[in-house]
Formats: structure tokens, sequence, C-alpha cells
């Protein structure tokens, strides 16, 4: 009996050994090919652009290269940016373009800079050029083109972008890419690499997320929580005794586990109570193993630069913690949890967010049985909110391309926008 256990421990050690050793291996090789095409679009940036200012001659429209210029709404949500400069730099590599943004001027002060990508160096060489808006917010989107077309053999000097949306999912689909795809991001977690190169943090906020999670993050196993209350949902509101019931759901049988919740919101009340409500489950079972942990950002501080309270610093420092986490629980139609999800540097975590649903602001809903109140996603990528638009409103074989990915569900069903 004693040598049966003792056989059976040293192979659930070995077990959780070969685990993280293949979890280390993962993070280190899982989009090496992408590293290997971001690499060399960086050089080829940097000498492109070094040629072009160094030069005193006047070039002809012919000689300058084709661009893809993203222009960021700097005005609404932490993570509305995001998803639109992924789907801008994917477009760069994809037809060969450089990649520009316009607009972001203190870019730096939040990311580091591989390559200089703000537009305003090189616009005006650009002033008699042909451009047109593959994206313009939700007036114009050339799907057909996105979803089916060659981009490549687009004449246009400049493709503008101009998005909240994560609305080059159906790129995945275009049969001219699949084979890009299957070799450069052949686990199809697009925003995830290029999230992980092209917004990196500057070193100073960095420097402050890893002090964080390495005081709070050494457990076992760790659950992060966005709550999104000031989500105009048409009279429907998340319920946080509905992401308390996820979290009961996800630690049942993790008996004899150190337990980490890290809490990330949009208000202080919202946090506070949400906080609150997790340590009275959980200190009135006399449950020391749990810890609950939140950063000490005001998120009711006035912001002068756009819509939203609290600081860019604190949001991406909330942002990049929740992608550190083993297990993400978001708020229906956010874009800064979903960000969150994609821009994930956990190889362990494949399965996607778990994302707690709207319901009717009214006291009888709270009761109905059959409601769906939370749902598992199969993806980190993030949400794409005009997916229905694309459904509904393109012609039937833009609608069948985009439906050959196994991905279009979940980008088809993670907002409660109806079209």
């Amino acid at each position: 009996m004693i040598e049966s256990e003792n056989a059976e421990n040293i192979n659930a050690e070995n077990v959780e050994k070969a685990t993280k050793d293949n979890e280390r291996k993962y993070e280190g090789v899982k989009h090496l090919e992408f590293d290997i095409v971001y690499n060399k679009y960086v050089e080829k940036h940097n000498r492109i652009i070094a040629k072009l200012l160094n030069s005193s001659a006047k070039y002809n429209l012919s000689e300058l290269p084709k661009v893809v210029v993203y222009q960021p709404d700097m005005i609404n949500g932490f993570g509305n940016r995001f998803p639109g400069i992924v789907c801008s730099f994917l477009y760069s590599l994809i037809t060969d373009r450089l990649f520009f943004i316009e607009g972001y001027n203190n870019f730096s002060d939040y990311h580091v800079k591989d390559f200089d990508h703000d537009w305003k160096i090189l616009s005006n060489l650009y002033e008699n050029s042909t451009s047109r808006h593959l994206h313009h917010e939700n007036d114009y989107n050339d799907f057909q083109l996105v979803t089916r077309g060659n981009l490549s053999n687009e004449d246009k000097d400049i493709l503008y972008v101009k998005t909240w949306d994560y609305a080059c999912a159906p790129i995945t689909s275009n049969p001219h890419y699949k084979r890009w795809f299957d070799k450069i991001i052949p686990d199809y977690r697009v925003f995830t690499a290029i999230s992980l190169k092209l917004l990196s943090l500057h070193p100073n906020i960095n420097k402050r997320v890893e002090t964080f999670a390495n005081n709070n993050f050494f457990t076992d196993y760790t659950i992060g929580i966005h709550l999104r209350e000031k989500k105009r949902l048409a009279g429907m509101m998340a319920p946080v005794d509905h992401y308390i019931q996820v979290v009961k759901m996800l630690l049942i049988k993790m008996n004899n586990m150190n337990i980490t919740i890290f809490v990330a919101a949009d208000t202080n009340y919202g946090r506070e109570n949400l906080v609150n409500s997790l340590r009275d489950v959980y200190n009135s079972n006399n449950n020391s193993s749990v810890k609950i942990v939140h950063t000490e950002e005001d998120l009711d501080a006035p912001n002068l630069i756009n819509a939203n309270t609290g600081s860019e610093v604190g949001a991406l420092i909330d942002m990049k913690l929740l992608s550190l986490c083993d297990d993400l629980l978001i708020t229906y139609g956010s874009s800064f949890g979903y960000t969150a999800a994609g821009w994930s540097q956990k190889a362990s975590r494949q399965r996607g967010p778990f994302v707690v649903m709207p319901i009717k602001n009214s006291k009888d809903d709270l009761f109905v049985a059959d409601k769906v109140w939370v749902t598992g996603t199969i993806s980190c990528e993030p949400c794409m909110y005009l997916s229905k638009k694309l459904i509904h409103d393109e012609d039937e074989e833009t609608v069948r391309i985009f439906k050959t990915n196994p991905l279009w569900i979940h980008y088809s069903q993670c907002h409660w926008l109806v079209f």
C-alpha cells in the first residue's frame, strides 16, 4: 500500500513537472514563426523610413511605399483602440505595406516602439496620394474585400482603418490568406501574437505589473474578474451575484490549493462591492486559502483627455494583470475584458474567458430559471461587434466564407447588438 501511494505521488509529481515543462516550452515557441515575421517587418520599416527621411530627393507617388494608416478612437473606452491597431498591423503584414498610426501622439508614453509608426513623420509625402477606407467606424466596412478579396492587389496608396471593432476577424477566413495563417499563426490567436509584440508596455509600467503580480499571483491558481457596470445595456444589468456564482463554479474541487482572485472594475463602488461580496463568501467559510486583491487605481477620478474615468496607465496595468490570470471572467460587450483576454501571456489558458451576460433590470427577471447568464467562450480572440451586421447585410458568398472560420460563432455571439 505504501509503495503504491509513493508510486502515485511520484507519477503525480512527474505529470506536474512535465506539464510545467511543456507550458514553458510552448510559451517560448508558440508564435515563433510570427516573431520572425515581426522582426523582419521592423527591420524593413526602419530601413525604408530612414531612407525616406534622410534623402533630400522628391519622390513620385509611384516610388513611395504603400501604407496602412490606423485612425484610433481616442475618446471612448481604453480597450476600444487596441482591436483596430492589431487589425491594421495585420493588414500591413499580409499586403506588404507599411503600418502607421495617426493621432495616438502619446503612444510611446505607454508602449515600447520597435519602429516609428507615427503617421505625421511621413504624411506630407502622401498629400496627393490615392486612398480608401477598409473600415470607417459603423458607417462603412468593406467586408467583401476583407472576407474574400485579395487585399494585396489593392492599388490605392493608403488604406485607412478607423474602427473600435475587431473588424479584421473575417480575414482569417479569407482563402487568399489561409496558407499564411496556417504557417505564421497556426493557433489562430492572432490578437495574442500581434499584441504581445506591438503593444509591449513601457518598462516603467511593465515594472509595476510585474511587481504586483509577483507579490500577489504566486498562488496555485488565479482568477481575474473585470466588472463593467457603466456599459449602456438598454435597461439591462449583470448582477454581482452572478460573478460570484461563476467563481464558486471555477473553484469546485480545488481543495488544498491557494487561490488568488484579482478584481478590476470601472468604478470604485463596483470594485468595492464585488471585493466585499467575495470576502463575505470566503471569509464566512473560514477559507484562508482564497485571497482577493486589486490595484489602488482611483477609478472615479476624472480624465481630462477623454470620456473615461481613471488614468490610462491604471487601465493598462489592470488590463495586463487580467491577461496574466489562469481564468478570466468578464462582462458581456466590454472591449476592456476582451482585450485583456486576447492580450494573454498564459500558455496554459487555451480556452477563452467566461462571460457574464446581461439580464433585464427587474426583480422578476433575476429568478427566471431558463435565463442564460454566463457563457464560456472558445477563444481568447476579441469580440467582433459588427459580425451580426456582416451576416445580416452582406452577400451570400461573403457570409458563407466568413462561416468557414470555426470561430465565427464566437465572433458573432459575443455582443448584444442585433441588426
